[in-house]
C-alpha cells in the first residue's frame, strides 16, 4: 500500500491517529494506563511505523 507522505515524513493518517491519542489521553484523565487511551496509541505507533517503512521504501514526499 503507498502512503502519501508530507514533507516532514508523516500521513495524513498518522496525523489524525496523533490527534486521536492525544484526545483519549485528555479523556482518561491523563491515566497513560487507560486502556482507550493505550488502544489510540496503539493505533498511532502502527500508522508511525507504516510512515517508516513507506519513506524507507518509497522515498519521503512521494
Amino acid at each position: 500500500m503507498s502512503r502519501r507522505l508530507n514533507a516532514c515524513g508523516f500521513s495524513v493518517e498518522t496525523i489524525a491517529a496523533e490527534y486521536e491519542a492525544d484526545a483519549a489521553l485528555t479523556e482518561a484523565g491523563n491515566d497513560m494506563a487507560d486502556p482507550y487511551f493505550l488502544a489510540a496509541l496503539a493505533a498511532e505507533t502502527e500508522h508511525r511505523t507504516l510512515d517508516w517503512e513507506a519513506s524507507r521504501t518509497e522515498g519521503a514526499g512521494s
